[in-house]
């Protein structure tokens, strides 16, 4: 488990099927960070089991209320060594918009880019996010991440409409960035 003062990080469990199925409910949380659309609470059940699977899929929760208020996840990018991406990851994020501009998706991204650095030996953090999403990327801006190019998925593939923004964190934009206000 990943925690800090008022967070704690955990493996998305069975219980939190109504919270997925809420955000699952709402266009928002689909036009703004592509969450899947969850048409029943079964679905939400099977979706948390889903969750529950992945490795590095977990609920932010309050310590305060013991309250799961979004989730954030690290995605494999390739599983074969010949390609080098076995040491890099995708990174996806929710936070119920209930929670917003309190610091709390910045707290939970720190400590999961920091354990991803540190303990999973990561040598990048890659980041997407729909061109309108402004906050994200502000978000993802303060964390050090630095935009590198937009693929327009209408281009790559029939049916598709969007285009997504990538972003890159390197573990030196990491430290760079979590130690520019402690030099003297």
């Amino acid at each position: 488990m990943l925690e800090n003062d008022r967070m704690y990080l955990r493996p998305i469990k069975k219980q939190d099927a109504p919270n997925l199925y809420r955000w699952g409910q709402d266009a928002l949380y689909h036009e703004t960070a592509g969450f899947e659309r969850i048409a029943t609470l079964k679905q939400a059940y099977e979706t948390a089991v889903r969750y529950g699977e992945r490795a590095y899929s977990y609920a932010i929760v309050l310590k305060e209320n013991d309250q799961m208020v979004g989730l954030v996840e690290l995605y494999e990018r390739g599983l074969d060594s010949a390609s080098g991406l076995l040491k890099t990851k995708d990174l996806g994020f929710l936070l119920d918009k209930k929670y917003w501009h309190q610091g709390i998706m910045f707290d939970a991204l720190k400590l999961v880019i920091d354990y991803a650095f540190k303990k999973l030996d990561q040598n990048q953090i890659w980041a997407g996010t729909f061109p309108s999403n402004e906050r994200s990327q502000h978000l993802l801006h303060l964390l050090g991440f630095r935009y590198v190019y937009t693929t327009d998925y209408n281009q790559l593939a029939l049916g598709t409409n969007f285009q997504e923004k990538y972003f890159l964190l390197t573990p030196q934009d990491w430290y760079d960035t979590m130690h520019v206000n402690t030099k003297s």
